[in-house]
């Protein structure tokens, strides 16, 4: 018997938002979609993870697929498309799928609901489908230098007919933007350019994927950043980015992190020592939860792995670090009464380091260390900030002592929040915490509280983010992907 494609009730709920929000057609058959979701996943560089989609038995409440709904198998003639499935993911699997049935056709579901899940992260919940289709699945961007110098000069006519006089003299292609770097004329030029992003995206017919402009590093020149479609984005995986953890910039970190890359694709390390906190805020979809991993298999892959503490209000996100050996409480924090607690015992841990500061005659964990001590650099990490705000204001009191005087200490906090509120990121926490990632949010007004500045409402989500490190200006950054192999590698090696 033909093995059928098991879909869970997310996978089912995903389908649904789609035919009824995006395409208001919700008497569609749910495979129109999933054949989309299908050609979406092959057009990825990798294979699915089997870790992340396992085969699954039959669903409650979920979906079960004939893979002659999706690919035509057991259909007559030319309405039978599964040998060529067979092939192409014969190819991603690097196995002969032609002999093996069992293993087909768990691919093909692996590949669905990667595809359901990747479409569910790039079209936003409530707008048109088709426009989604049109922008970033079956658009072709700049693929090639020489589709990229047309582009360019179309940039250079729009900013001519803005009375912008500019020379464009670089072009250079990131994993999601081309840069243009041009020479400008006059001093009014850059003013006049900026207030025209939005007739740059409008007149390259960019949509909802907004243009930026920014200042060189040379005098009177500007890099003009145009995103490209997500179906011609280069994917950045974490192993590709894991050494830069063990170059000559990290060697001078005390705790470095990769957070992704930047605009061009090289590693975007920051030392989170220094930092000596951060906050990050992003909405559903953003990437904030493959951040915050990014951040842990950082801390962890360093070659000085300090202890940690993590809160997950929800129980699901660090569930896979729970037998990490580093883990000060022992398991991984969830309740608000249990935070709590753990972060008064942080403030005591504060303070008695202070007071063997104080007996060794130094003034922080670095002149401790050269004195003989052992401490270790301590990094809280609490996911779901909001929520816990919701649920107890007296969170407030402890963060605000720890983000005040635990960086001597070596303590060091690391937010995130899908809500960046005025009540879930209020000022005396904010400034305590002056290193900032903004992922994609819906409202100015959310990027402000974040970065104290606009333009997260801009981003493209899926991992792409402005970093605001330490009082110097933003810049822009693209997160890895991170599959559950790395993170599984990672706590193998700490546990």
């Amino acid at each position: 018997m033909v093995a059928r494609v098991q879909l869970t009730e997310k996978d089912k709920n995903i389908l649904q938002q789609i035919m009824e929000e995006g395409w208001q057609r919700p008497d569609l058959d749910y495979w129109t979609i999933a054949r989309l979701a299908l050609a979406r996943s092959l057009q990825m560089s990798n294979a699915p993870d089997p870790e992340a989609y396992p085969v699954l038995p039959v669903q409650e409440n979920g979906i079960q697929m004939h893979p002659e709904q999706l690919i035509g198998e057991t259909r007559q003639g030319e309405d039978d498309y599964s040998d060529v499935y067979r092939a192409m993911i014969s190819v991603y699997e690097g196995k002969d799928l032609f002999a093996d049935e069992a293993a087909f056709h768990a691919a093909l579901q692996r590949h669905v609901r990667r595809g359901i899940a990747t479409l569910a992260a790039e079209w936003t919940p409530g707008s048109d489908f088709n426009r989604y289709l049109l922008q970033d699945m079956f658009t072709e961007g700049p693929e090639n230098d020489e589709l990229a110098g047309e582009l360019g000069d179309q940039v250079a006519g729009i900013m001519a007919e803005m009375g912008v006089d500019g020379r464009l003299i670089q072009t250079a292609q990131g994993p999601r933007l081309t840069r243009f770097t041009f020479q400008l004329t006059g001093l009014d030029d850059l003013s006049r350019l900026k207030r025209g992003e939005d007739k740059l995206a409008f007149g390259l017919g960019l949509g909802d994927r907004a243009a930026t402009v920014s200042s060189a590093a040379v005098e009177r020149q500007v890099w003009v950043d145009i995103p490209r479609p997500a179906s011609q984005w280069r994917t950045i995986d974490w192993g590709d980015l894991e050494p830069s953890l063990r170059s000559k910039a990290a060697e001078g970190m005390s705790l470095p992190v990769c957070l992704g890359t930047d605009v061009l694709g090289a590693p975007m390390l920051i030392d989170l020592a220094v930092a000596p906190h951060l906050f990050l805020g992003g909405t559903t979809g953003s990437g904030k939860s493959m951040t915050l991993h990014g951040i842990l298999l950082s801390l962890l892959s360093g070659r000085d792995v300090p202890d940690l503490l993590l809160v997950d209000p929800k129980a699901v996100e660090f569930a896979p670090y729970k037998s990490l050996k580093n883990l000060i409480t022992g398991e991984i924090v969830t309740s608000v009464g249990d935070t709590l607690a753990a972060l008064n015992d942080l403030i005591k841990e504060m303070n008695r380091r202070q007071e063997e500061f104080t007996e060794l005659g130094v003034r922080d964990l670095a002149e401790a260390r050269e004195a003989g001590s052992d401490l270790k650099r301590i990094v809280a990490v609490i996911d779901e900030l909001g929520d816990l705000f919701m649920q107890s204001d007296e969170i407030e009191v402890p963060l605000i002592r720890l983000a005040s005087k635990a960086r001597s200490a070596g303590i060091h906090l690391v937010l995130a929040t899908q809500r960046p509120e005025a009540a879930t990121f209020p000022g005396m926490l904010r400034s305590n915490v002056p290193s900032r990632v903004a992922l994609t949010v819906q409202k100015g007004s959310e990027s402000r509280i974040i970065l104290d500045d606009g333009g997260a409402e801009k981003l493209l989500g899926r991992g792409d983010m402005l970093v605001k490190f330490s009082g110097q200006a933003a810049v822009r950054a693209h997160g890895p992907r991170i599959q559950s192999s790395d993170i599984s590698g990672a706590v193998g090696d700490n546990a």
